[in-house]
């Protein structure tokens, strides 16, 4: 019973009747108060199942507001009668005691609603009941619950995926009805849920409105369609959403439809819900999602010949003129990848792939085959040093965690308390031993030196980051920084300098970068194509761009081998493809053999 105070079979109810409820199962703790499975045995023995809301507050003059306000609460829920809205009702009694024991304790609050046989919609969604099809008409069913209280001059104002239960049949439910609000009515509580709600916040004496419980739906739709992604952040909403699904396959025309309930200025959010749910059910049925390649990885083999590791839900494979003479790490590995690195370990050059899987865990892949190294983390970076030996980075419980292999050694982790971390984007061996890790924390991107003893260094302000890159220069190491608005930005690690725009304006949604001659070279990937920025060349001191297609792309990969020569790939329109320079260090298109 980890996160709750009580324990099944405990019973509770009003003071009149205090066993009239029995415990069954704890279900989650949020805010104010914790959610049981509990069952109610009526006078006559009917037992029914119920969600029972047990209020944790103990001040009895708290417990009497807010069972005052749940009390207004029922009373206006059952007036409006709203289809789907789930009811509560409410009482005041003892706390949960074993049966027959005499009550102690103050009084509690208890919010009781009939039970849904459903799950919450994020939960839901994560299990792919029924694709797209199934997600319109989720979709739809909520809209039209919210649209009939808006109707009625009222609003929620805490729609949330908690809050919304999606049965087997795909049937709707809108729970929790704590703040529900008329519209003439001035607020005596403001209600901020982290992801759910809009920029412009509610102010105690203000007055409540439709916008906010139009923008947590859009909210909704996004979780729908991107049920693994993170939080949003509701400053830049319809940006991070729209190279959010870019990024994952969708079309701009349903990316543009998704986002329109995330429109900063509260008067652009579609009203009512309707037409709007309508418009995307139409453009989900005809949405036929392409083969998503979330993680991607280029290495040149012994001969020069450019080999690619690709990931996402099918697992992960390889691509490359020298597919034939490698194989990927043999037995079960991870199915849903989210990021991937590889490299060829040891003296051998045994190729060795590491991938996070969508659960958060870490894996590590050989000949030998596959095992699960950790769980719990976020964010994958590393390499193979001149030794041989494998080391990734990754981060675990706000703390940078590194791993470190080679063939014939046994996996070895160690912590680095010294560098707080949430994610990890990238990192590089700046000197035998020493290493130089990019890292997100609290939305701040970091550059940070593991065991060094000094300060971790911020690159530039607080935001949603999509990721990151660092490389080895002449003039020391830099970093690029993609955010979620797609603007990219080059940081220099060596000297104070300021952070230099990348990409002319153009929002991006992959980033790759390398150190080589003369600087580094950056890729970036996007609705206009692949862009490759390459180092100032000749009587130039300007970056030269160089663009090997113009067709939609949204991943990006960079490595150079033995030979100095550069490797391209990337994944255009859900296909992979792949350049490199030859000889004379001209970029040349790589043909991939067929399956």
């Amino acid at each position: 019973m980890s996160g709750s105070r009580w324990v099944p079979g405990l019973r509770f109810g009003p003071e009149f009747d205090p066993e009239q409820y029995e415990l069954l199962e704890f279900h989650h703790r949020g805010g104010e108060a914790e959610v049981w499975r509990a069952v109610r045995t009526g006078h006559s023995g009917l037992k029914e199942l119920v969600a029972a809301k047990i209020m944790l507050e103990r001040d009895p003059s708290e417990v009497r507001r807010w069972l005052g306000r749940w009390d207004d609460v029922s009373h206006n829920a059952h007036r409006l009668g709203v289809t789907d809205l789930v009811v509560p009702s409410f009482l005041l009694g003892p706390a949960p005691h074993r049966p027959g024991a005499a009550p102690s304790g103050g009084l509690l609050g208890y919010q009781i609603s009939p039970w849904v046989e459903g799950v919450p919609l994020h939960t839901w969604a994560r299990g792919r009941h029924g694709g797209p099809a199934a997600m319109a008409e989720v979709l739809a069913r909520l809209c039209r619950i919210v649209d009939e209280l808006h109707r009625k001059r009222w609003v929620h104002r805490d729609i949330s995926p908690a809050n919304v239960l999606v049965d087997g049949q795909g049937q709707v439910k809108l729970i929790d009805l704590t703040f529900l609000a008329p519209l003439d009515h001035a607020l005596t509580v403001a209600v901020f849920t982290p992801g759910h709600v809009p920029p412009e916040a509610e102010q105690v004496g203000g007055y409540p409105t439709t916008a906010k419980d139009l923008f947590a739906v859009g909210t909704l739709a996004r979780t729908l369609l991107l049920p693994d992604h993170a939080r949003l952040d509701h400053r830049l909403a319809a940006e991070q959403t729209r190279a959010e699904l870019l990024a994952a396959g969708y079309g701009e025309e349903l990316a543009q439809w998704a986002c329109e309930p995330l429109a900063r200025e509260p008067q652009r959010r579609p009203s009512p819900l309707g037409p709007w749910a309508a418009r995307g059910r139409e453009l989900l049925h005809a949405h036929r999602p392409v083969a998503r390649t979330v993680g991607l990885a280029v290495l040149p083999d012994r001969s020069g010949r450019p080999l690619v590791a690709t990931a996402g839900a099918e697992g992960i494979a390889l691509a490359g003129p020298g597919r034939a003479e490698h194989r990927p790490p043999a037995g079960q590995g991870p199915y849903a990848v989210r990021e991937l690195m590889a490299g060829w370990a040891g003296r051998q050059g045994e190729l060795v792939v590491c991938a996070e899987d969508r659960s958060g865990a870490l894996w590590v892949g050989t000949a030998a085959g596959w095992w699960e190294a950790a769980r719990g983390v976020n964010g994958l970076a590393g390499a193979v040093d001149a030794a041989g030996e494998l080391t990734v980075w990754t981060a675990a419980g706000g703390v940078l965690r590194s791993y470190r292999w080679a063939p014939g050694l046994t996996l070895t982790g160690q912590e680095h308390p010294d560098c707080r971390a949430d994610r990890v984007l990238a990192a590089i061996e700046e000197r035998p031993g020493a290493w130089l890790v990019l890292v997100e924390r609290h939305g701040q991107p970091l550059a940070c030196r593991p065991g060094s003893g000094g300060p971790d260094t911020p690159l530039g302000p607080s935001g949603p980051l999509r990721t990151g890159a660092l490389a080895r220069t002449s003039a020391g190491p830099q970093a690029a920084t993609l955010r979620a608005d797609g603007s990219a930005r080059l940081h220099g690690l060596g000297a104070p300098t300021p952070p230099a725009e990348i990409g002319d304006g153009e929002p991006a949604l992959g980033l790759a970068m390398v150190g080589h001659r003369g600087g580094p070279t950056i890729a970036l990937a996007g609705e206009g194509g692949v862009r490759l920025r390459l180092p100032a060349g000749g009587a130039s001191r300007r970056p030269r761009w160089w663009r090997p297609t113009l067709r939609p792309a949204t991943r990006v990969a960079l490595a150079m081998g033995d030979d100095w020569r550069l490797c391209l790939a990337a994944v255009v329109e859900g296909e992979l493809q792949v350049w490199q320079e030859d000889a004379a260090y001209r970029w040349q298109a790589v043909g991939l053999p067929e399956d």
